[in-house]
């Protein structure tokens, strides 16, 4: 993407806990043509489209006719995406933290168990006329966003606070977060699950799985070159085929193949705080 114009913005502090960046992608008019995969991640991101649909696919899969148009909800992502990016791209993304998207667009209005369904990547019909305020002026288009949000953001739910005030616990790996949660706010560790899974669309077990995961992307991108007998220890997987079943439900890829395509430098990945 050496001829892309890409930015990351912090949001403007009011949005603390609610949006963790902004992002924007434009591909020049004599661009060639690319394929970028980014990795997965269990962030819900806010994608607004203002050029050509875009293609995509996920995990192995090669890039086909599925496209994605105006505004679209992409995550929890299980697998890797892969887009395609053409000429004349302009995008603009929204990546939000905790509960901060359901702040913004209630689960009244969006089910929670239509972004655990399918491909991860929904539709938001109903956003289409802020899609058309954002068009005019791309300069203005994070403020305008931004003072949407603010002016239709609601209070975190109370039963989620306890989950909100615990996220921490997940960096944690001593004792069980879902206990210390429990534990601590006085409810049963059932009631802890379950509020999970209303609320940010995985098991407590699927987040402490997927973290360690993305601290293994991490280490290979620091030290490309490192052994796979290492990380397997370093990051406690019980053996070589237990990393290798984990590098395949994320990617689509055997750890080598994933290393073919970090050495092509068009793989992306997110790495924002803590985060439901």
């Amino acid at each position: 993407m050496s001829e892309s114009i890409a930015y990351k913005q912090k949001p403007d502090s009011r949005l603390q806990g609610v949006v963790d960046h902004f992002y924007s992608v434009r591909i020049p008019p004599h661009s060639a043509i690319s394929i970028q995969h980014l990795s997965p991640n269990l962030e819900l991101m806010l994608v607004f489209n203002f050029g050509h649909a875009i293609r995509y696919s996920f995990g192995k899969n090669p890039i086909a006719e599925q496209t994605f148009h105006h505004v679209m909800l992409i995550g929890p992502l299980r697998q890797m995406l892969n887009y395609e990016l053409k000429p004349g791209v302009d995008l603009l993304i929204a990546g939000f933290t905790l509960d901060g998207f359901f702040r913004f667009l209630s689960l009244e209005k969006i089910s929670i168990e239509s972004l655990t369904a399918g491909e991860s990547i929904l539709p938001l019909p109903e956003l289409e006329a802020l899609h058309t305020s954002l068009v005019p002026n791309r300069d203005q288009r994070t403020e305008v966003l931004t003072q949407h949000i603010l002016r239709v953001l609601s209070p975190s739910a109370e039963a989620a606070l306890p989950l909100l005030e615990s996220a921490d616990l997940f960096l944690q790996t001593s004792r069980s977060p879902v206990k210390v949660m429990a534990d601590q706010h006085s409810l049963s560790e059932r009631t802890v699950q379950l509020r999970f899974k209303k609320y940010v669309g995985y098991s407590p077990k699927e987040l402490l799985r997927f973290l360690r995961f993305k601290q293994v992307l991490l280490s290979l991108i620091q030290q490309p070159d490192q052994s796979w007998f290492d990380l397997v220890v370093t990051f406690g997987y019980h053996d070589q085929s237990h990393f290798i079943k984990d590098f395949k439900h994320y990617t689509g890829l055997s750890p080598k193949e994933f290393r073919k395509l970090q050495e092509q430098g068009n793989f992306c990945v997110s790495f924002p705080e803590i985060r439901f």
